[in-house]
């Protein structure tokens, strides 16, 4: 009797943790893009997707629900059930707390970082401001007169101006215009509704390429150099030192889902993903794009996460952009 107790207990154990993760994937995943079409977030979460589904052999349908400064994708994917099914291709999810936009925290989220996405100062091409010491003498001598627009509060181009902010408070001189996405926000330059952006490289490198804008700086330690561009953009410390300590100013994008799905379900994502990162595809994606392929697994991912959260979460917090401090979501300060 002794011995059949003990035999069913070993086969319990090795039974129930199969009962308790099933099989994944079993049925089509959900890609929610919580912003419009055209920005960072879809075109990099687009790009994942259409590896990673032939890879795990289901669909993943991609779903652009923007709002609220990537707020109510964001919300929608928490809201689902946490069983791996329903993702969110986005950039690290680090200010959305302490701006009063949710109630998660960062650590809510795993990561899978595989493009960095550096910022950039640029205007149209029939700007009065033809470099960056014109826009910044604008910003110096009539504050509150220069436009600049961005993908909304919380965005990688409203965090930007923010961080070069806390660096030099000229930058929180210009009028801010939030827009539905980065994509609109960089339009809405073209179109001259603005005066300049703070976006990222990828949502308006096209524009650089043909003349239509003109980047004055980039927000980099270094000079950038993109391929089809016949000059060289320089770092924004040429023109002013004293921000280098807050560079590089971009975002890290990729793919995201509950922190708490199942383990054989992170497995199975993580694997996907990188091997997406590895095909000619994503690496064209780079160069086409003005980025940087990083191609970074979940644990150096959400080591990525956290420093960024909490740099920057308290960097907005310092300077009176967050309405909730940085403690009340555990970031510590750096």
């Amino acid at each position: 009797m002794k011995k059949l107790f003990v035999f069913l207990l070993i086969v319990s154990m090795l039974v129930l943790p199969a009962l308790a993760e099933p099989a994944y994937p079993t049925k089509g995943i959900t890609l929610i893009v919580p912003w419009n079409a055209g920005g960072s977030s879809d075109l990099i979460g687009r790009l994942l997707a259409a590896d990673m589904e032939r890879t795990m052999d289901v669909k993943i349908s991609v779903v652009n629900t923007p709002g609220a400064t990537g707020t109510i994708g964001m919300n929608d994917a928490n809201l689902a059930p946490h069983d791996g099914y329903t993702l969110i291709a986005n950039a690290t999810p680090y200010s959305h707390g302490v701006l009063g936009l949710a109630d998660w925290t960062p650590y809510d989220w795993d990561f899978l970082a595989a493009y960095y996405v550096p910022g950039i100062i640029a205007v149209n091409k029939d700007s009065e401001y033809k470099t960056f010491d014109d826009l910044y003498k604008a910003l110096k001598d009539k504050p509150g007169e220069v436009t600049g627009g961005t993908a909304g509060v919380g965005s990688t181009g409203y965090v930007n101006m923010e961080v070069l902010k806390s660096a030099d408070p000229v930058f929180g001189n210009y009028k801010h215009i939030a827009y539905t996405g980065g994509a609109a926000a960089v339009t809405a330059t073209l179109a001259g509704e603005v005066d300049f952006t703070p976006q990222l490289s990828n949502e308006m490198i096209d524009l650089l390429r043909s003349g239509d804008l003109i980047a004055l700086a980039a927000l980099t330690t270094d000079d950038l150099t993109f391929e089809g561009l016949d000059y060289t953009i320089p770092s924004i410390k040429n023109f002013l030192p004293e921000v280098e300590k807050v560079l590089p100013l971009g975002d890290a994008f990729g793919l995201m889902f509950p922190a708490d799905i199942p383990e054989n379900a992170k497995q199975a994502l993580e694997a996907a993903y990188l091997k997406a990162t590895e095909t000619e595809p994503a690496k064209n994606f780079a160069n086409e794009k003005g980025v940087i392929l990083e191609a970074l697994n979940m644990a150096d991912s959400n080591a990525l996460r956290d420093a960024t959260a909490s740099k920057v979460a308290w960097i907005l917090y310092d300077n009176g952009a967050a309405q909730k401090s940085p403690e009340e979501f555990k970031i510590p300060r750096p």
